[in-house]
Formats: structure tokens, C-alpha cells, sequence
């Protein structure tokens, strides 16, 4: 094929190269990712053309369409071009056909409603769109760089064949005319680098979003997947005929990735089957030029391209992505960026995830660890009621013991330094109860140590008292010290205890120093008894505790507090996590866990709108820091966002999300309207085990997509970018990731010289304002890194039922006075005018 086999159209700015032959129904065939409208030639050999009219297209940057190497190459910008094609063509009655990255750009297209008018049958050939990591081949591409000087001399035809020995499952039938036609646009001017641009865009960035849209598609539907392929398993082809209600799966045999190429006849005859249009042409001839032994193995020898691919995974950092002002501290830390991803490249690596280590530098503080809630536990057997507050205690305790130990995620303690904190594994489950005074004294601990392990064998009660008592003692003591070396003191002063001892034995000095180590490092819950009152019952429960004067003492993960009701019958748990071993997700799920295994007395509702126990909770927290708890109704900011993703999915490139919402409602009032945030990602997608779960983090300046003249086009602007991030960093495959990565190769004093004598250059790169989300938590109180000077924000379940019948969500905000004023009125600002804010009449 040439550019003189095609017709061209004009959309949006670009040239689209396109087929089209035959009469009768009408077929548009959609190729996939490094491919174009050939791949259809052998099989339309097959189609009857005098039933069906035939249309095949070249997306953007592909074949015989305009090569331009933009961030606009994405399967979302493509749907668009999509959809703009069908619009355009007038083409009605439509069958969709979609291979690979085709099937999801096809998929996305139909997310329209005008699209889905116009369809009336599509046809999935080992669609894209499913996958959560990428195809190998794919990934290494995401890591070349389109300016490298090593893929302009690189061997076209050698490229070619790479790509087509990955697709084809028979490698014999890879022929010379195929590998020609490849080659022949490869080398077009850009096409490389267009290739390289669009594998780094190619994600899905809300594959949850993706499948809920999927699902809604109503049209008649077939899947037909290679058996043999080697690109996207075969299983996705299952997924696929589970999300779309109209579908049916057709498998090939001994066939790989593309079978409108491998195997064109028994393709052509299922789709001509689906289209209604009678058998295939009888007269058709496949092609018989195979490639020759050469060709037909995959290169062995060292192409340019091949030794870039071959290279370490560094993707290089897009510095006007991480840093929106410059400045001389900005200049410097990138120097020093410069040299960690030069040792990288000689070989250095980190020793540990990046953020765990952030964790364990800038979240050691009090104030930054976070709180989530479970209410209305029927936390004991119908045959063990308990009746008063001791019984209800050990059967609480017994129980959350038990659950406790049968989840690794909680089996965490602290390993304390002078410049930073170490998470460390424990293999026993003690909780051990604790009773402060109302300014935070320690009064008393009972210890319920781990029944299945070593007891104290040497130690007579009058040891175990004296230990006990000396560790109300220390804390007592500190209490008031450093918040970053508390723990540190505390556990320094135990340990010198232990050692001026006299008059025990060796042994039994040895169990004294275990039992202040299983106490420290382990689980406190303080217990507490709701009121009587029922008209006060509620708010009661709902009022946030505060940590503050009720400490845990160690390195403990959990700090608890237990809330029961008056008849013993209900308990409410406040877990305070320390965020160096674990995240919020994952203790969120535990909690939802517990919930499922205990059982609820009913749902906890939230205060009545407008009610005087809606009003904002605030509280000091000491450090010149506050804490804040509003309650927020966002049944006009869901609408907007429900408005959003049908009528703008393709042009925000996935979902408008609800963090990247709040993001930009925040940045939208006045005081935030400069400020870079923060927000946190999820990246299990690329740990080799489920249990290796940690985050990485996404930075973003909204103002820069601000538009005053077209509010909503600065607003997709800003989401696309978002959703870019999102999913960029999910895998891997982010700035920000890369940039937490080559951070962790540092010693941890070069954080405090940078956040001392750079706090302007370190926000520029790290954010000034955090924002974290964890949609199915009734309670969520924010933590707060030293690195946030602005203040930080989490916000839980936003569909809460509340006392009058309508839904909310609570949020939770950490920072200065003036700080937790200013997002007050932020909220409940986006809150009410959020479309307003867009310019949208809802």
C-alpha cells in the first residue's frame, strides 16, 4: 500500500488517511498499536465486497495519516479522531471492528452516546484496553527516547520484524511483503519517534473506570482471540465477554496476536458470519510470499534499536513536568538528580522503595500518622454478651488479638535512628491496655500478651510490676521530648534500666528487656464507655479523638481506642496507624475485613444537614497545628462529575476522578490558587507479591491549566494530564516515581540540608498541599508529612447516609489555624458552586 490507495479527511488539524470499497453493510476496521490499514489487505481478500462496504482507517501518527509527535496520541485522542470519522462519513448502521489497541480506542468511542446510536454491531479482535501492566515489547519502547540518535539509525525493517515475530504465533508465515509494508512507513519521517510517543501514552489510566463504561455498551458483540497469543492473554478475551452483556468469543487455533494476518480466511468467515452477509469469497487467493529464513527468525544480531531497548529502564525525567518555577534551589536539585541518575546508570540502586523511605524520614511525627474508624462492631459471640466493662474488655480484646494475628499486614513495629525510622517485622500479637489522664499522664497498662508465644518463665509478679511501672515512668518522663526521637529516648532510658539492675539473674534481665520490648512494640488500646443519652449517642461516636494525649508510648503500628456503648453490645474502634510500615489502603481493607468477620449492629449515620452536630469539629494538636472535621454534601459535585464522564471521557483521557476534582476545586479558591499538591498512588500493579504493597506519589500545579476565557477546557486539559500521571505512576513509569526512586539512594541528611536551606525548592517538587482519598472509610483523619506546609486533607466514604435521609462525606484537615479556615470555606465553596466554576448549567 501507498498514499495514492487512500482518500484523506481533515480532523481536528490532522490529515487521516482511509479506505473505502464495496456497497452494503458497513464495516469500519480499526488496526492496532504499530500497524495500520495493511493489516486488513489479506483478509478483505476474503470478505464479500458486493454485500459490504469496507472501510479501514490509519489513526493518528500510524500508516499514511500525519506522523506528529505530541502528547495527543493516546487511545483516548484517538477515539476522538474516531468519532469524529463516523460523524464526518455519516456512517450509520455501523460495525466496529477493532484489533488490539484498535478494540479499546473503539470501545472508548462507543462510551458516546451518539457513537452507540450510530453502531449496531462490534467485533473485539485481541483488544487492548484490559491490561493492567503492559505488553513487554510495548514497556520497552515506554523506556527509549524518540530524540535518541540510536532510533533514528536504526534498521526499519529489523523493527519491523521485532514487532511482527511478537504478534505472530507461526513465524513462518511472516512474509516479505508484510515485513516491506511495515518497514516502508517506519521509514517515513517521524514515524519512529510517533511510535515511541504513543507507547508511552498507550495506557488505559482508570482500567476500573474503563470496564463500568465498557458495561454499559449494549450492542451486539463478538470476541475473537488468537489462541497462541503471546501480546494479551487469552483471558482478558473471558474478562471481555463478562463486562460487555451482548457478547460471544470465538478462539482461534494456533494463532498469536494478529489473526486478520495469520489467519485471514478463518477470520474473515467469523466476521462475515456476524455481519449476516453470507459466506466469504470463494474466489479469493491468500498471498504466498514467505519471508526468507532470515527474515523469518527473530534478528540476533545488535540493531541500534535493540541496544537502546537493551539499556537499564531509566526513562528520563521530563523536568518541565516535575517543576513549573525555577529557581536557584530547583536549578541545584536537579544538578543532584542529574549525578543519582548517572550512578543509576553505572549500576547503583536503592535499597528500599522510595517512599517507604520518605515515610521513614518526614512521617516519624505524631501528627503524621492517620485514623481510621469501624462503628457499630458486634464484637462478641450472641452466646458471650458481655454485661460489664471487664468482660466486654477481654472479650474485645481476645477477639482483635485473634485477628490481629491472623493478618501480616499488622505484624509491624519501628526501629528507631537518629535521622530517620526503620519498619521492622514482629511475630507475636500482644495489645496491652493503657489509661491516660486528661493532659496525656500515663496512669496504668495491662498487658494481654501473645497467648501463642514464650511466657516469662523467670520473672515473679513483683518483676513484671516493676517493669510495667518503670515504663509509666520513662514515658512520663519524655513525654514532652522531641516528637522525632520520643520513642528513640524512651526505648534508650528502658534499656539502661534494664542494665543497672541488680539482684536478678542474667536470665531474668534478659526476660525483663523482652517484656519492655513486646509492650513497646506492641498494640495499646485505651477503652472508653459512650453516653446513655440517645440524643447525644451519635455525635459522641462521631467525635474524633485526639491522639495527642493518649500517645503510644513505643514503635508500635496500632493505637486504638474502643468505644463501647452502655449495654456492652456495640464497640466503635479508632485505629491510629503509624504510616512508616503500612498505607492507608490496605488498612482500610483490613477494617473492611473485620467488619465482614465480627459482623455490624447497623449503619452509622452522620449528622443531619445543617444540624448544630454538622457544624466543624476543630481542635488544637500542639506544634501550632490544628485538626478540623466538616461534613460535606457532594450530591451537586457527583452530578457534575457523573456529567463529566459521559459527555468528556475520550477528551480527559479516562474518568474525571474525584481527587483530581477536589485537587482542582481547591486550587480554584484564592488561597490555594498557586499551591502544587500532592496526592497519593497505589502502586501494587508492579510488585512482583500482593503483600509488597506501597504508594508513589503524583505533583501537580492546577493553575497551569487554568483558562479563564473556557474554564472547562483548562479543566480537560488538566484532567488528561492527571489521568497521564496516574497511571504513568501506577506502573512505574512516572517522573514523580522515578523521582521518589533516585531520592532513596540518598543518605537521609541530605533531606534535612535540602528541606533547611531549600523549603521553596523542595515544594516545588513535592508539593505544599497533600490530598489522599480512601472511598470506603466511614472515618478518615488526615496525617501530615514536615514536607506539606500547607496543610493536608483526606476524605473517606462521600456517600455516607446521614440522619435526614440524605448522603455525605467527612472531611479531615491537618494544618495551621489560618490553613484549616481557608479549606473550610474551600469545601463547602466547591461544594455548591463546583459547575459554576466550569461553566456548566446542570
Amino acid at each position: 500500500m501507498g498514499p495514492a490507495d487512500y482518500k484523506y479527511i481533515a480532523i481536528n488539524g490532522v490529515n487521516i488517511a482511509y479506505t473505502d470499497c464495496g456497497r452494503g453493510q458497513t464495516v469500519l476496521l480499526v488496526h492496532g498499536f504499530a500497524s495500520f490499514s495493511y493489516t486488513w489487505m489479506e483478509m478483505r481478500r476474503f470478505l464479500p465486497t458486493d454485500r459490504l462496504r469496507c472501510l479501514t482507517i490509519d489513526l493518528k501518527g500510524y500508516g499514511y495519516s500525519d506522523k506528529i509527535t505530541d502528547d495527543h496520541l493516546a487511545p483516548f485522542d484517538q477515539a476522538v479522531i474516531l468519532s469524529e470519522f463516523i460523524r464526518r462519513l455519516e456512517l450509520d448502521h455501523l460495525i466496529l471492528v477493532g484489533h488490539s489497541m484498535g478494540g479499546a480506542i473503539s470501545l472508548i468511542a462507543l462510551f458516546h452516546e451518539e457513537i452507540r446510536h450510530r453502531v449496531t454491531g462490534l467485533v473485539l479482535i485481541d483488544s487492548a484496553g484490559l491490561f493492567q501492566k503492559l505488553p513487554r515489547f510495548i514497556d520497552d519502547l515506554t523506556s527509549t527516547s524518540p530524540t535518541s540518535p540510536l532510533v533514528k539509525l536504526a534498521k526499519e525493517d529489523l523493527l519491523a520484524s521485532l514487532v511482527l515475530h511478537q504478534a505472530y504465533y507461526d513465524k513462518n508465515k511472516i512474509t516479505v511483503d508484510t515485513v516491506r509494508e511495515y518497514a516502508d512507513v517506519l521509514r517515513q519521517e517521524n514515524a519512529k519517534e510517533c511510535l515511541i510517543s504513543a507507547a508511552k501514552q498507550i495506557a488505559i489510566a482508570n482500567v476500573r473506570s474503563f470496564v463500568a463504561n465498557v458495561r454499559k455498551i449494549d450492542v451486539r458483540a463478538m470476541i475473537i482471540w488468537g489462541e497462541k497469543d503471546e501480546i494479551i492473554p487469552r483471558e482478558d478475551a473471558a474478562r471481555f465477554h463478562d463486562d460487555l452483556p451482548h457478547a460471544e468469543v470465538k478462539i482461534i487455533p494456533e494463532c498469536g496476536h494478529s489473526p486478520q494476518e495469520e489467519k485471514p480466511r478463518e477470520t474473515a468467515a467469523l466476521l462475515t458470519e456476524f455481519f449476516g452477509v453470507g459466506p466469504i469469497n470463494p474466489t479469493a487467493e491468500p498471498s504466498i510470499a514467505v519471508a526468507t529464513p532470515a527474515e523469518q527468525k527473530a534478528p540476533k544480531e545488535a540493531s541500534p534499536l535493540k541496544s537502546v531497548m537493551s539499556m537499564p529502564r531509566l526513562r528520563h525525567l521530563r523536568m518541565h513536568r516535575l517543576i513549573d518555577r525555577w529557581s536557584l534551589g530547583t536549578l541545584i536539585i536537579i544538578v543532584f538528580i542529574k549525578i543519582l541518575q548517572f550512578l543509576k546508570r553505572l549500576g547503583f540502586r536503592a535499597e528500599e522503595n522510595g517512599w517507604r523511605k520518605a515515610t521513614g524520614i518526614f512521617l516519624r511525627t505524631e501528627h503524621s500518622k492517620f485514623v481510621l474508624a469501624s462503628f457499630r462492631l458486634a464484637y462478641s459471640p450472641p452466646n458471650q454478651m458481655a454485661t460489664v466493662m471487664e468482660e466486654a474488655k477481654t472479650l474485645l480484646v481476645e477477639r482483635l488479638a485473634g485477628f490481629l494475628r491472623q493478618n501480616p499486614a499488622c505484624h509491624w513495629t519501628l526501629e528507631w535512628g537518629r535521622f530517620r525510622v526503620w519498619p521492622k517485622k514482629v511475630f507475636y500479637t500482644d495489645i496491652t491496655e493503657a489509661e491516660f489522664s486528661h493532659d496525656g499522664v500515663m496512669l496504668r497498662i495491662v498487658p494481654y500478651l501473645d497467648s501463642t508465644r514464650k511466657t516469662f518463665s523467670l520473672l515473679r509478679r513483683e518483676d513484671v510490676d516493676l517493669a510495667l511501672d518503670q515504663i509509666i515512668t520513662q514515658f512520663n518522663a519524655t513525654r514532652n521530648a522531641p516528637e522525632r526521637t520520643r520513642a528513640w529516648t524512651l526505648e534508650k532510658r528502658l534499656k539502661r534500666w534494664v542494665r543497672s539492675l541488680k539482684g536478678i539473674s542474667s536470665g531474668g534481665r534478659q526476660e525483663i528487656r523482652e517484656l519492655v520490648e513486646r509492650v513497646l512494640n506492641g498494640t495499646f488500646i485505651q477503652f472508653e464507655t459512650l453516653p446513655d443519652d440517645p440524643t447525644r449517642l451519635n455525635a459522641a461516636r462521631l467525635g474524633t479523638p485526639n491522639f495527642k494525649n493518649r500517645r503510644h508510648p513505643g514503635s508500635g503500628l496500632l493505637n486504638i481506642i474502643c468505644r463501647f456503648t452502655t449495654d456492652y453490645r456495640e464497640a466503635d474502634l479508632w485505629f491510629q496507624h503509624h504510616h512508616v510500615p503500612v498505607d492507608g489502603m490496605p488498612m482500610q481493607e483490613m477494617l473492611a475485613q473485620l467488619k465482614q468477620e465480627w459482623g455490624a449492629a447497623g449503619q452509622i449515620l452522620y449528622p443531619a444537614r445543617n444540624s448544630k452536630a454538622a457544624m466543624p469539629e476543630v481542635f488544637y494538636f500542639g506544634q501550632r497545628l490544628f485538626r478540623a472535621r466538616i461534613y460535606v454534601d457532594f450530591e451537586k459535585f457527583s452530578r457534575l462529575r457523573h456529567y463529566l464522564n459521559n459527555r468528556y471521557y475520550a477528551e480527559m483521557g479516562g474518568p474525571a476522578t474525584i481527587s483530581s476534582m477536589l485537587i482542582w476545586g481547591l486550587a480554584g479558591y484564592e488561597y490555594f490558587r498557586d499551591s502544587k499538591f500532592l496526592f497519593p498512588v497505589d502502586t501494587s500493579l508492579i510488585m512482583d507479591y500482593p503483600q509488597e504493597r506501597n504508594i508513589s506519589l503524583i505533583f501537580i500545579r492546577p493553575s497551569r491549566f487554568f483558562d479563564a476565557a473556557d474554564p472547562l477546557a483548562g479543566f480537560l486539559r488538566y484532567q488528561r494530564e492527571f489521568n497521564r500521571r496516574l497511571f504513568a505512576t501506577r506502573i512505574g513509569k512516572s517522573e514523580s516515581y522515578e523521582l521518589l526512586e533516585l531520592y532513596a539512594m540518598t543518605h537521609p541528611i541530605f533531606y534535612y540540608i535540602a528541606h533547611y536551606l531549600m523549603p521553596k525548592a523542595i515544594g516545588e517538587f513535592l508539593g505544599t498541599v497533600g490530598l489522599t482519598i480512601l472511598r470506603d472509610a466511614e472515618m478518615f483523619v488526615s496525617p501530615l508529612s514536615d514536607l506539606q506546609s500547607n496543610g493536608f486533607v483526606a476524605v473517606g466514604n462521600m456517600r455516607m447516609p446521614t440522619e435526614d435521609g440524605h448522603t455525605a462525606g467527612a472531611i479531615s484537615i491537618c494544618g495551621s489555624k489560618k490553613q484549616v479556615r481557608a479549606y473550610i470555606e474551600a469545601f463547602y465553596h466547591l461544594a455548591d458552586n463546583y459547575p459554576d466554576m466550569l461553566g456548566i448549567e446542570l
